[in-house]
């Protein structure tokens, strides 16, 4: 049944299957329409599902037959693997083996191969190796600079990028969501993502004593065993238990045969996720550390993370990891992976970092503090007339504005005074083109001989100066766009600062210095080898795709 065929209702009660209602619920939901006059084939169909109700336990399956499966999608199989995970009865909780379906890396670079260019970015590869820098940090004494010295594999290396983040899934629990893509790939996150592994965090099983009953470990032992067949182009010859394939599987016929006929190969080019991730699935340094960087010994008291004066103590102890990785999860023993690998990117530094604490800070001054002629409500409404009218000077696109602007947006109505600004509700994309609006206004309330005034502009216009170097370099940035988004960067750190010293001395809560501002540094190193700006979308990608999810 294709998608315009369904009624509303019919694709509602679908998309509550994917967020995890039982298959009877939906049934029973459908059955109850269907009674009281809803007549539209689809509706009528899921009624009928189970027998029309009298064989429950067959509902969930058909389910999945029926809307779940198409022989015109050509993807890989899943791949089933036994796994310890955490159950819930009405006894409590307790472990159980339960086979969790995953898709394999080295079997989505081969689906990769097959498709066109644009999909897999496989045209690219050669350019890609000759414009990056062999200087590159992350080169030295990387198994990917070894193997590229051997001519047959010279230029033949994908770079892909493996993401790991939460998403919603059902209303008191999340799913962890990892995921990969060519970074070559000319689509954008939601046509080139693809899914390695969803599970709900509440079957995670932790076990720091035995491998053996830890979900995430033996489901990383799975994946570490197939990026290593997919960095030697090989397909594996036994299953990751070392296992025989099934006798005339699609699996046993190709086992030992090249991945790719061209000779290419893939690696894990880019770890992306937000710090909590990388903290508790990676066991990084990370904001609850002491020490939070694991790219310096920046801490919270003798190496202050939040200085960003040029002469600041931690940037003298920014590390080189010279092939090592800072954590002895398993993902270290994939075949490229080292400490550069981890990278920091524009979503969760800057859209939920600094970009979100500037944007909310500024709103804050032109709303609630007195300045602006009028009542809060009437500055309110002021404030975003002037945003929607520079939008259209701007020539910014309808999809990239916000639709609205409320105290809520960036503070919290009950206790303005008594909690720092933060922005809520806001896309990463509304973040980013809010910006260059906000400096306008920011440049027209600026007064010289107000330095509060002058450093809000000055940080809003270096923040505007990033986003314009980002968007106009290309992957691997000229040396001169890498100076000037350093300088931009740390310009914006610093002016932002400043703000913060002036509200403390003059007691108000704005202005929060938090330890996503100490990686944006970071994130200028990064810049100055590769232009990361792609990785934006991958929470879009998981808010179009959660409700394609085929519950357990």
């Amino acid at each position: 049944m294709l998608c315009q065929e369904f009624s509303p209702l019919g694709s509602c009660l679908l998309e509550h299957f994917a967020n995890g209602m039982s298959g009877p619920s939906i049934q029973a939901l459908a059955l109850a329409a269907s009674k009281s006059g809803a007549s539209t084939s689809d509706i009528q169909e899921l009624a009928s599902l189970g027998n029309h109700g009298q064989n429950p336990n067959h509902i969930a399956h058909q389910l999945q037959s029926k809307y779940c499966e198409s022989t015109d999608i050509d993807l890989p199989m899943p791949y089933f693997v036994e796994t310890p995970v955490q159950l819930r009865t009405a006894d409590g909780l307790y472990v159980a083996q339960k086979k969790i379906g995953m898709f394999l890396p080295h079997e989505w670079f081969y689906w990769l191969c097959g498709q066109d260019q644009a999909m897999s970015g496989l045209q690219n590869v050669e350019e890609f190796w000759k414009e990056h820098s062999p200087k590159d940090p992350q080169l030295k004494n990387n198994i990917i600079k070894e193997t590229q010295q051997h001519r047959e594999h010279r230029h033949k290396c994908l770079p892909c990028g493996l993401h790991g983040d939460g998403g919603q899934f059902q209303r008191n629990d999340s799913i962890n969501v990892i995921s990969m893509r060519s970074l070559l790939s000319s689509l954008n996150v939601a046509s080139s993502q693809l899914l390695l592994l969803a599970l709900p965090k509440g079957a995670i099983n932790k076990s720091p004593d035995d491998a053996a009953f830890d979900t995430m470990k033996v489901l990383w032992q799975v994946l570490q065993w197939s990026w290593e067949a997919a960095f030697y182009n090989k397909f594996p010859e036994f299953d990751h238990a070392e296992n025989p394939w099934p006798a005339k599987s699609w699996r046993q016929q190709m086992a030992g045969q090249p991945l790719s006929r061209e000779g290419f190969r893939a690696c894990i080019w880019a770890v992306q996720a937000d710090g909590e991730y990388l903290q508790n699935e990676f066991q990084l340094k990370g904001a609850s550390h002491e020490e939070m960087c694991f790219n310096c010994s920046a801490s919270k008291s003798t190496l202050p993370y939040n200085d960003f004066r040029p002469t600041a103590a931690w940037r003298a102890t920014v590390v080189e990891h010279a092939g090592t990785c800072p954590t002895d999860h398993v993902i270290s023993t994939i075949p490229g992976v080292v400490g550069e690998s981890f990278k920091y990117d524009t979503l969760h530094v800057l859209e939920e970092g600094l970009t979100a604490h500037v944007l909310a800070n500024v709103l804050f001054d032109l709303v609630v503090k007195p300045g602006l002629p009028g009542t809060q409500n009437e500055r309110l409404t002021y404030l975003f007339r002037k945003i929607c009218a520079l939008y259209q000077e701007q020539g910014i696109e309808a999809s990239d504005r916000i639709r609205k602007l409320t105290l809520s947006t960036f503070c919290s109505p009950k206790s303005k005074h008594d909690q720092f600004p933060t922005l809520t509700g806001v896309k990463a994309r509304h973040c980013r083109w809010l910006v260059p609006v906000l400096e306008e206004i920011c440049l027209e309330f600026q007064r010289t001989e107000d330095k509060y005034s002058v450093h809000r502009f000055q940080t809003v216009k270096h923040l505007n100066q990033l986003y314009t170097i980002m968007d106009c370099s290309g992957m691997h940035p000229t040396g001169e766009e890498a100076t000037s988004f350093k300088k931009s960067m740390n310009l914006c750190l610093l002016h932002y600062s400043r703000l913060s010293v002036l509200s403390i001395q003059q007691g108000i809560l704005q202005w929060n210095v938090t330890p996503k501002f100490h990686l944006c540094e970071h994130l200028a190193s990064v810049f100055q080898r590769f232009n990361f700006i792609p990785v934006m979308l991958v929470k879009q990608w998981w808010a179009t795709y959660q409700p394609l999810l085929i519950p357990a």
